[in-house]
């Protein structure tokens, strides 16, 4: 058995499939975001340290890997596609973040990374720990209950706000215009991040989910789901445009999780169910990307006219 597949297996024997009777947690009202402390740690003050070498210079735009400092002082080493264009007005732009397994070169995020940029977008795409360049020598197959511990997702997270930070500081980057799309295990991740950090404007979640301890005794839930569930966080994104792509066949993230999701993000939020399953097998990927992007797209705020 491969070790993917035994990550999917014991994802899905993890945690008990939940019922009907069991609901996701009452909405309630989001305070206001710069009222909130995040739950996992930020550190937009510290020296980002960044250093940046070219990958490759195609047609429509260049490819530099980037690094920085992470949350915890490590190193953070990202794809960074910047488009080639004739002004120099600053753009939108996505950190784009991939499933279990995935890191910055898995090839449908690069895929995907490459259709943002062709839109006219800066896309940033960073190794999460254990991942691509992060992976330790430690070949055991990872826990995936320890990735649901709040302590891996706290430092996913504050990852993420660091790739941010970086954004921020390139010339390219309209800093007013950020968006947040995440796959599977970058959309569950994804929502607790985007939930308390006001400088993402617009969030995609494909094929994720929330509710995943839906019937564990109240004490569990209490100790892990509530830092590390979104289920518990998505409601703070409300005002801002958030979409949920999810499978109809999904053998990873069950129906129920997705739904759960979608109830505790309440109306405002957008939700397409697809007839595929949780690698998009038998439909046009490049397709659904594209109507995901037409809704960062249309989602960010428009560029604002240069002062004359």
């Amino acid at each position: 058995m491969s070790s993917r597949t035994l990550g999917v297996v014991l994802f899905l024997i993890s945690f008990p499939i939940p019922t009907l009777a069991d609901e996701a947690p009452a909405k309630e009202k989001a305070p206001e975001a710069a009222k909130v402390v995040p739950p996992y740690p930020t550190a937009s003050n510290e020296p980002l340290e960044a250093k940046e070498s070219v990958v490759k210079e195609a047609d429509q735009h260049t490819q530099l890997r980037v690094e920085f400092k992470g949350i915890k002082g490590d190193r953070v080493p990202a794809f960074l596609y910047i488009p080639k264009r004739k002004d120099k007005e600053p753009l939108p732009a996505v950190l784009l973040q991939y499933g279990i397994g995935g890191n910055k070169t898995t090839s449908y995020i690069v895929g995907m990374g490459k259709q943002f940029v062709e839109r006219g977008f800066v896309v940033l795409t960073i190794d999460a720990p254990d991942v691509g360049e992060r992976k330790t020598k430690d070949k055991k197959v990872p826990a995936v209950l320890g990735l649901f511990g709040g302590d891996q997702i706290m430092q996913y997270c504050g990852d993420y706000s660091r790739a941010i930070d970086f954004l921020v500081t390139r010339p390219e980057v309209d800093k007013e215009r950020l968006g947040y799309v995440g796959i599977s295990w970058g959309a569950i991740t994804g929502v607790t991040f985007v939930a308390y950090e006001p400088r993402i404007k617009v969030m995609a979640s494909i094929v994720g989910g929330g509710n995943f301890l839906g019937t564990y005794t109240a004490d569990a839930i209490e100790k892990n789901s509530k830092s590390s569930d979104p289920v518990f966080h998505v409601a703070r994104i409300s005002p801002r445009p958030l979409l949920f792509i999810n499978a109809t066949k999904d053998q990873m993230v069950l129906r129920l999780w997705s739904e759960s999701l979608h109830k505790a993000a309440g109306p405002g939020a957008k939700v397409t169910w697809l007839e595929t399953d949780h690698y998009f097998r038998g439909v046009n990927r490049e397709d659904v990307c594209n109507t995901m992007i037409d809704f960062v797209e249309k989602s960010v705020p428009a560029k604002k006219d240069t002062p004359k």
